[in-house]
């Protein structure tokens, strides 16, 4: 695998540090999650699996890692992460500002000792700036970032609502395992190790489809969308009513092959030969009026038959559908979008398999997340402590083992 010879020691905690070790850990990366004896932040019980706590999101987010307790509160425990660093090739953490400092993992400090270790730092707000200190988290982000203020109608009573996918975790995570990849490149030229910086806010903002770019170039503050985008809010571009159900539909009035199959769907030869509409802005211009007149049509028709109608005819559509719905889909199926992977506690875990792709190396899932401190024993014995020191580490407390 691209990764089968990189050795990465991730501290982090709850979505945006842990993806970065996961993501690392799906190309072939040895990846083994430090956590305090109390486990990281994000084992919390949600629910029970045959009768035992299970977080899906844990499971999820901490495949392909081994997990190794150690109380970094404690000098022993802090150089037992020191001899880690040593022979690793990326740090991960996202720890709050100044924690790193506290526990002596630190860049300076971590870099001092591996001077070909790339560290991943994730935090809210990144390292400089006037926000560097304060804390920051998904939904902080979420709602400072001005992304809720795009969801939504904007006629609704209430508070905005954040995004129920942690978008600006999940965006960090990607970035700075790109850019750690990038970093990796750069050791293999022999030219050292580096920090990678990588903020929630910066990883969110830039991918809001270009939302600021209206407002820094066209002075344009975007408004929410509701089921179309911000950008032309007029225009289907979302879920619509059909005769027993909701289908979503790109009603792209700009695209004159679009806007020919729907004049015939609807059978209106009078909106096809119309001046007007032989041109896209002169449909954009009408967009609302346009798209009113689809749904009149599409209400009219089973969902079932406007679906496949409207994808003959070049119209992209769809069925919109729940959680559960969407799990059974039977391209998910095809695609092999699940895996079933053994673990010690539940017995067997589905999990949804890992988006990377490489034709040649590919990404896979090969170990359950790691019981607390599962691994501790084998990891320090690796680093080259004899039976008689882990067994002083694991019985003065410094260490757990599961």
């Amino acid at each position: 695998m691209p990764l089968s010879d990189t050795r990465v020691v991730e501290c982090g905690q709850v979505i945006a540090g842990p993806l970065v070790g996961t993501f690392l850990g799906d190309l072939g990366a040895d990846v083994v999650k430090v956590e305090p004896p109390d486990g990281e932040l994000f084992r919390t019980d949600r629910r029970r699996l045959d009768g035992e706590p299970f977080n899906p999101g844990f499971e999820l987010y901490n495949r392909n890692k081994r997990s190794l307790s150690l109380d970094l509160k404690r000098e022993r425990g802090r150089e037992s992460l020191h001899d880690l660093v040593e022979k690793a090739d990326v740090f991960v953490q996202n720890w709050p500002p100044g924690v790193a400092e506290n526990l002596d993992a630190d860049y300076e400090t971590l870099s001092a000792i591996n001077e070909d270790l790339v560290y991943v730092h994730i935090t809210g707000f990144g390292e400089t700036g006037p926000l560097a200190n304060n804390p920051g988290m998904d939904t902080i982000v979420q709602h400072m970032s001005g992304f809720t203020s795009l969801l939504g109608d904007g006629l609704e009573d209430g508070p905005p609502i954040r995004s129920q996918s942690s978008l600006a975790d999940v965006y960090a995570a990607y970035s700075a395992a790109l850019s750690a990849v990038a970093a990796l490149r750069r050791v293999d030229r022999g030219e050292g190790g580096q920090k990678v910086d990588v903020s929630l806010l910066e990883s969110l903002i830039h991918n809001l489809d270009g939302a600021f770019e209206y407002y820094t170039n066209l002075g344009e503050v975007p408004q929410a969308g509701g089921r179309n985008t911000f950008s032309r809010p007029d225009m289907l571009y979302g879920s619509a009513e059909a005769a027993d159900g909701y289908v979503v539909v790109a009603l792209l009035l700009y695209s004159d092959r679009i806007w020919d199959a729907c004049c015939d769907l609807m059978d209106r030869p009078d909106l096809a030969a119309a001046e007007k509409y032989q041109t896209a802005a002169g449909r954009m211009d009408d967009a609302s009026k346009l798209s009113t007149l689809f749904e009149a049509w599409l209400v009219e028709q089973p969902a079932d038959e406007a679906v496949e109608k409207l994808n003959a005819a070049g119209v992209p559509a769809a069925h919109v559908n729940d959680i559960g719905e969407a799990a059974e889909l039977d391209h998910l199926d095809a695609r092999d979008a699940f895996v079933d992977v053994p673990h010690p506690r539940y017995g067997e875990v589905t999990l949804t398999d890992t988006p990377l792709s490489l034709s040649e190396t590919p990404p896979s899932i090969r170990r359950h997340a790691p019981v607390l401190g599962e691994h501790s024993r084998d990891v320090l014995a690796e680093l080259g402590y004899d039976e008689e020191t882990v067994d002083a580490l694991l019985a003065d407390g410094v260490a757990e083992q599961a």
